[in-house]
């Protein structure tokens, strides 16, 4: 047993996917610089169209209004009224009559906000900088160095991801985005659990300030979610924002066939 480890949960082992080149994961990034600040822009502009949209269809402006994109697909509107009451918004910010593209689009954005709770950018930063810690408190065991120091660059990947300000938009794209970013950080924490093995058997030669290290950094990995794949916990969410995804329906302001 790790006895230096109060969170036994953060050991969750788990077989790891393949490796995924980095190609799509630049295709898919966010545009940088000017580039970042037209989307922006944009996306303002057209948050603030469909919310006028939505007004005028349901005589009062809505209570909340999220962006959702699937795959490649353009943007669809799922505004919220108090009721509750629900409107999808197409495109063209007209009502969408089609039943299932507004549980599709419903769905994807309740899986959207469990995700935002579940990717915590101050989480990550701790947990790498509680890597860094760990690096400076005389961890020795190269294997063990080559994990954290892998986890820590994940998990600022991540956590960068997660800042971003087009996060605003609920993008299918960017749920497979995040699952291999964090799926690396996931993979590091596993090697770094395999690799301090050894330590945890004779942790009782190891100095004060190295234990300590160790524990912080596993109790920052915990809390981070890094023992964990988020792709499980994804998959797990599923059939809840399914059935959210029925009640909005059943709520929508205007017909669906």
């Amino acid at each position: 047993m790790r006895v230096y480890a109060p969170h036994p949960g953060a050991y969750t082992r788990a077989v790891t996917a393949p490796r995924v080149p980095d190609g799509w994961l630049i295709a898919a990034a966010d545009p940088a610089g000017d580039a970042l600040d037209a989307a922006v822009e944009d996306l303002v502009g057209r948050l603030g169209a469909a919310r006028s949209a939505a007004a005028g269809v349901a005589g009062a402006p809505p209570l909340g209004l999220r962006a959702v994109e699937l795959a490649a697909a353009s943007a669809h509107y799922v505004c919220a009224f108090e009721g509750p009451a629900f409107l999808v918004l197409d495109p063209g910010l007209r009502p969408v009559a089609s039943r299932h593209a507004v549980l599709r689009h419903a769905a994807a954005g309740l899986l959207w906000e469990q995700l935002e709770g579940l990717v915590d950018a101050g989480r990550l930063r701790a947990l790498a900088a509680a890597g860094g810690r760990l690096l400076a408190s005389g961890l020795e065991a190269p294997a063990a160095v080559d994990a954290v120091e892998d986890a820590v660059q994940a998990a600022l990947r991540v956590a960068s991801w997660r800042e971003g300000p087009l996060r605003a938009v609920a993008s299918m794209t960017q749920v497979d985005v995040v699952s291999t970013l964090q799926e690396r950080m996931h993979a590091a924490y596993v090697r770094f659990v395999a690799a301090t093995e050894p330590l945890v058997e004779r942790q009782d030669a190891l100095g004060e300030d190295l234990v300590a290290a160790l524990r912080a950094f596993e109790e920052a990995a915990a809390l981070a979610g890094a023992g964990e794949r988020l792709a499980d916990r994804i998959g797990l969410m599923l059939p809840a924002c399914d059935e959210g995804a029925a009640e909005m329906a059943g709520v929508h302001l205007t017909p669906l066939t």
